[in-house]
């Protein structure tokens, strides 16, 4: 059986069966986490494209000293990090095809839609108002499922460090959130 390492490392003689398998391998979760910082499927499958054309070009580079996955999350949070600075999006506000991509499912009715929507809005912009070192390892560790010495991999932090800074944005979102809700 071929291991994600050994994936990477035939990439890095470009073998295009390896990067197939590769990008399928972690095309969704790319996307998922992609999705997490751009809020609209367009500009999240942009991203994923870009995560893949990186890795293609990186693989060389890979040293095998970090799992393969959380070097895959290393260059995606880096990637989206790049691509939503180079867009500079004055529209913070999450779009209505975010919101459904991320909340409805078929059989929903509207009303919890509508609900489960509001909700969303209002947890990414409480989000929106994290400042990034506190945001970036919470949404990985939350939503990601990472756990705290993943997050602290991908990220290049240390492990307290991971675990202080996801402490202080629940608290910064749980205060953030109580004021939204008296508003």
């Amino acid at each position: 059986m071929m291991t994600e390492y050994n994936l990477i490392q035939k990439v890095a003689k470009k073998d295009s069966a390896a990067f197939r398998k590769l990008v399928e391998n972690h095309q969704s979760r790319v996307v998922s986490l992609a999705f997490r910082f751009a809020r609209n499927r367009q500009d999240a499958e942009d991203i994923a494209q870009e995560v893949f054309l990186n890795i293609w070009k990186k693989a060389g580079k890979f040293r095998g000293d970090a799992d393969p996955s959380t070097w895959i999350y290393r260059i995606t949070v880096n990637t989206a990090l790049n691509y939503l600075r180079s867009r500079k999006k004055d529209d913070k506000l999450v779009s209505e095809e975010a919101l459904q991509y991320e909340t409805a499912s078929p059989n929903d009715q509207p009303d919890h839609v509508l609900e489960a929507s509001n909700n969303s809005e209002t947890l990414y912009e409480a989000l929106d108002e994290l400042p990034e070192k506190l945001r970036i390892p919470f949404m990985l560790n939350k939503m990601e499922e990472l756990s705290y010495q993943q997050v602290a991999d991908t990220l290049k932090l240390s492990l307290s460090n991971v675990q202080t800074r996801i402490f202080r944005a629940k608290k910064k979102l749980q205060e953030i959130l109580v004021k939204k809700l008296r508003d």
